[in-house]
């Protein structure tokens, strides 16, 4: 991570963030056909989460939350669920996570 923030100092600022749901700014969209979220969330001035194709990455950094902080990344995806989510069908977005779920499978096999 090149930034000059440590790690614990991000996670408290990014749960801080979650909690009081005070981003500095962000854009979130919910494909439900696809089960993914595009967009990111502004934590810091030079600090956002993007989690563009359900990849929850810190940009510039390009460094993965879920080898970061794995309590952080099951927060912003409880988040991204309760506030974002719009679809009022629960099995069309179940099969796209689970369509996913196999692909990557796939892909590390």
């Amino acid at each position: 991570m090149q930034t000059l923030t440590s790690i614990s100092q991000l996670e408290s600022i990014a749960f801080q963030r979650l909690a009081n749901e005070n981003f500095i700014t962000g854009e979130v969209d919910f494909n439900a056909s696809l089960g993914a979220y595009t967009g990111y969330l502004q934590i810091t001035s030079t600090i956002c989460i993007d989690f563009t194709d359900s990849r929850f990455c810190l940009t510039d950094e390009g460094d993965e939350i879920s080898k970061i902080s794995p309590n952080l990344e099951k927060a912003i995806e409880n988040y991204l669920d309760v506030n974002y989510r719009s679809s009022n069908n629960d099995d069309e977005y179940d099969f796209a996570d689970n369509q996913r779920k196999m692909n990557r499978e796939n892909q590390i096999q």
